[in-house]
Formats: structure tokens, sequence, C-alpha cells
């Protein structure tokens, strides 16, 4: 058993102490003594002497309760484990067992990793095969150079101890040109963490880092020794199976999602629920290289996550997949297009007001020209914007072209709709703060506008934002409200100027009772609060004639304005209604 200088081998190969727990923090000169332990392979149970939780850096003994367990804590790049020295030996038991003797690398805790030192010795059942084990571990004081070596070779993520994303990819290509003889194949799966953004906002982040990392333990130690796993992205982990055949994907699959959904995860901030998504892919037969591999298997992710009834979805290469992604990437290529080619533009619907039918404001609204001169509405553009993920480019270009006419016109309002995830994103409050400052007149002509539905989500961060963007100097309506049935509390709660009321509750007004009784009831509401009221989709002359009678303050409609691309002067764009 070697002893030596005490230093525990971070991921660069040197001393590490900022992750070890207090107590662990001994002089470098101690011995931090021996543990035995036997593990009964046929119950999987193990039993330890006493100093087992201080040499392998654990805090509870379930870590080391069961071979299962056990195997968590063996780190990916370690050569050698105690499981392989039993299982896979060539020797056979006498009737006295059969001795070994093993280093091999472990990783019980992010950013602690060290060698252990096992020596010890097995007996068989009347089969011959494993089924007792007996045995005494030590902490390794002085790695060899070759272990040190072994420890940096590859560089490793300090949370979960899985290689980093450029160290995985690599690992795959690898993992691709050995198997490529293997008729068996290898896969590739994709593993992302289920609403890891709200765990972080809930507990912190440290806590979801301790969840991201017991996840990675709970892979490991569900996969056999030779797969390779690495932190793809923050809330994804990325394992190769090899080699794997395709046939066997969803089992495998569906075992690990299980797996983490099974338990609640133990964690300083006590036990927490957590549950992955998986997407998969089969090489060579879905991809032949690792780019392919693992584009393929994001957009399996990402179709799985779009699903509540599976965990787990294989990349498909059918012909109407392989369509309708076409169509999606030359859906974005159109839209990215015309936003490099400044074809994103501007309508304006007029805003009136219900008494005097006076254009109070226009509304901002998105337009798009094809290079053949085709003009496209908001309901081309926004939905797929929203579904391929780039939505926030164009609430930032179409906020950018409403400040920019602003400048320009001093004579007119207007009101500008942008996403929730856009608006809270920082970039875009840093560069509203620099658009306004500009000009600071701007922002007293400007009325941002952000949909129920999405701000019901989280009151709280809805009410900064809106503070935020008030603090600028202008005014924040919500749009749609109603749609998302909301309780009437939020109209309370939110600092908002002007309520937009959603136009289904419009649209059947003069023949609608419900819709009759849901509009009064929520002026009433909004006038007692002195929230300014805008009834939207105003179609005909009765609706109108119905709410001006309501008192709502604002029409907007076809009947009172339709929206186009020159900006018309300020004055009346219907006659006022008795």
């Amino acid at each position: 058993m070697t002893q030596g200088s005490g230093t525990i081998i971070s991921f660069t190969g040197q001393p590490d102490t900022e992750h070890v727990p207090a107590d662990m923090l001994l002089d470098g000169t101690r011995d931090l003594g021996e543990a035995t332990y036997a593990w009964n392979i046929e119950t999987d149970v193990m039993t330890w002497g006493l100093e087992a939780t201080h040499i392998f850096g654990v805090r509870e003994m379930a870590v080391l309760s069961s071979g299962t367990a056990f195997a968590t804590l063996i780190d990916q790049a370690s050569p050698h484990s105690r499981h392989a020295e039993v299982f896979e030996s060539e020797r056979c038991d006498q009737g006295t067992g059969v001795s070994f003797s093993t280093r091999y690398l472990v990783n019980p805790a992010p950013g602690l990793r060290f060698w252990i030192e096992d020596t010890g010795r097995w007996f068989a059942n009347e089969k011959g095969r494993p089924r007792l084990v007996h045995g005494v571990c030590r902490r390794v004081l002085a790695p060899t150079s070759e272990e040190i070596a072994l420890v940096t070779k590859r560089h490793f993520d300090p949370t979960t101890g899985a290689l980093t994303r450029a160290d995985f990819c690599n690992a795959l290509g690898d993992a691709i040109v050995t198997s490529a003889r293997d008729p068996r194949g290898l896969v590739l799966m994709m593993v992302a963490v289920d609403d890891l953004a709200q765990l972080n906002k809930t507990y912190g982040y440290h806590i979801g880092d301790e969840i991201i990392a017991a996840i990675v333990r709970r892979l490991r130690g569900l996969v056999r020794r030779r797969d390779i796993l690495g932190r793809y992205a923050t809330n994804k982990i990325g394992i190769v199976l090899a080699p794997s055949l395709a046939d066997h994907m969803e089992f495998v699959a569906n075992r690990l999602a299980s797996a983490i959904r099974g338990v609640p995860i133990d964690t300083s901030a006590g036990p927490i629920p957590a549950s992955v998504h998986i997407g998969g892919v089969a090489v060579p037969r879905d991809a032949k290289t690792a780019i392919e591999a693992l584009h393929a298997c994001e957009e399996a992710l990402t179709d799985a996550q779009d699903r509540t009834d599976q965990a787990f979805l294989a990349f498909s290469g059918d012909p109407e997949t392989r369509a309708k992604r076409s169509s999606n990437r030359a859906s974005t290529d159109t839209v990215l297009t015309a936003l490099n080619d400044r074809r994103i533009e501007l309508a304006f619907q007029p805003i009136v007001r219900s008494g005097s039918g006076e254009v109070a404001m226009h509304e901002a609204l998105v337009r798009m020209t094809s290079p053949e001169g085709e003009l496209m509405g908001a309901g081309t553009i926004v939905p797929v914007a929203e579904r391929l993920g780039f939505l926030h480019l164009i609430d930032h270009r179409v906020m950018e072209l409403a400040l920019e006419t602003l400048r320009r016109r001093r004579d007119i309002q207007l009101t500008v709709n942008v996403g929730v995830d856009t608006a809270l994103h920082p970039d875009w409050m840093a560069a509203f703060r620099a658009h306004l400052a500009i000009d600071k007149s701007v922002a007293q002509r400007l009325v941002v506008e952000i949909t129920e539905t999405s701000l019901i989500e989280d009151v709280q961060g809805a009410q900064r934002l809106i503070e935020a963007i008030k603090d600028c100097g202008a005014r924040v309506a919500i749009d749609d409200f109603g749609a998302g049935h909301t309780s009437f509390r939020n109209m309370r709660l939110l600092p908002i100027d002007i309520l937009k009321i959603d136009g289904t509750f419009i649209k059947n007004l003069a023949r609608s009772e419900d819709d009759r009784f849901f509009v009064q009831t929520l002026l009433q509401l909004a006038r007692h609060l002195r929230i300014e009221t805008v009834a939207e989709w105003v179609q005909d002359e009765e609706t109108a004639s119905l709410l001006t009678s309501w008192r709502v303050e604002y029409l907007q409609g076809d009947f009172v304005g339709v929206a186009t691309q020159d900006l018309p002067e300020p004055k009346s764009s219907f006659r006022a209604i008795a």
C-alpha cells in the first residue's frame, strides 16, 4: 500500500481543496486510514468499516451501500475497477477464494477525484461465479506519474466529472472510427435535464449543479464502463454507447429516464425530484460522421422535449420527417435572410378614441417582403420564428424600427409588441435603454405590449420587467387580456397602464351574452384600477357602439382602421359614434 505526500489530485493534476469537505482537509503527511468491506454480489449489499465515508469523501453511507451505488463513484477515465477485477478475472476459486489488487480513480463529489487502492479476495458460488468479495480500500496518497497523466489526458467538467464538450465530441469521432468494422455500430444519446432554469431559480444554481452531478452519476452507474459520458451543454449530457445495436436504443433510454425520475435526488437542500428527456441516433445507420450524429441527436432531443407522453425519441429518417425539417430550414433561411437584407418592415394600424374617433396611437406590426416583392404578415413570420427559436431577433428588429419611426415622426405614438422571453433577456433591456438614451422624448410616446399568457407564467418576473420598462419612461400594455383566463388579481398586481382586451371576446360581442358580461366586468374593474382599455378586433358599427357606451377608452380593428405600410397623418379615421 502506497503512502506519500498526501495530495488530492484535481482535474489539472494539482492539489485541489476547493471542493473538499472541511473534515477532509487533513495534514498532508497523514494517512486517511483504510476501510474494510464485504460485498454480497447476490444481494448487491455492501457493508463497510467505520472509516469508509471519510476515505471516500462522501457524507452518507447510502452511496457505498450497494455495488450498483458504488459503481457510480468510479471515474470515467479510470482504466480499472473492482467490478472488472472480479468479473473479468480468468482465475477460478479453488475453495480459498481468488486474490486481487487494483487501483482505480473515483469521483465522489464535483471537483474531487483521487485514486483508491483496493486489495481483497473474491469467492465463487457452486457454479463458479463470484458471489462474495472481502477487501480493504485505502486512499492513494502518491499517484504515479502515469496515473496523474491519465487524469489530465482529457479535460473533464469540474461539476460532473464527465468529459467537456470538446473532448466528448473528439471521443465520439474516435468511437465512430473504432467501431467502423463492428456490425453492431454505436448509439449516441443526448440527455437533457428538464426545467433546469426553474430548478436554478427555485433552489439556487449550486443546487442545480448538485442535481446535474447526481444525474451524471446515475447515468454512469447504468451504462457500461467503456461507454462515454460528456457534458455537452449546461443541461445536456451526451452518452456514446459503443458498440450498441440500434434496436436496443429505446429500451436503454427508457431505463435511464426511469432511473432519474424514479427516485428524488438528495441535495444539500433536501430531496428534489428530477426528470429528463432523451434523444438518440444510431451510427452509421442514420448518421455517418460525428457532426451528423450530433445534429441528428439534437433534433431527436428537441422532438422528444415537445412530447409529454414519452421521455425518449430516436432520430427519424423517414421522408415525412425529413420534409418537415427541410421546410423548417427553408423557413428559417427565408426569415433570417430577410433580417439580414433589411426586408423586415412595419405596418401601422390605428387605435382610436372611442368617443371622438380621433386617432390616438398606432400599433406597429411586423411585415416581411419576399425577394419576389410579396408582402407577408405577422401570421406568417411570428409562428415560424417562435417555433424555431429566433423570435427574439424579430422582436429586436421591430423595436429598432419603431423607435426610428418615433424619432422621425414626433407627432405620433406607437405601441409595439415584444415577447416576454425576449424582454426578460438582459440584452434586450440594455439595447432598449441605449435606444431611448439617444432621445428621451421618444419613451413618452411609446407603449410596450406584452402578451398576458406569457406574463402569468412568472408574475414576479413580469412585475420587475414592467417596472424596468416604465423606469425608462415608456408605458406598458397587456395584450390579449383574457386569453390566458387568468384571475383578475393580476390586474392589480401588475403595474400596467393599458389593458388590451383579447379580440376573441370582442368579435362576437353583439351576439354573445357571456362575452358581453365578461367585457363589462373587465371594464368596471379596469376603471376602478385606473387602467385604460383597448378593445381589439372591432369589426362592425354595432360592436363599436356597444363598447363606446360602456366607456372603453380605445377601439382597434378593421372597422376603425386597417393596417397600412404608410403611416398616415394623425386625423379621425372613422366617424365618431354618438
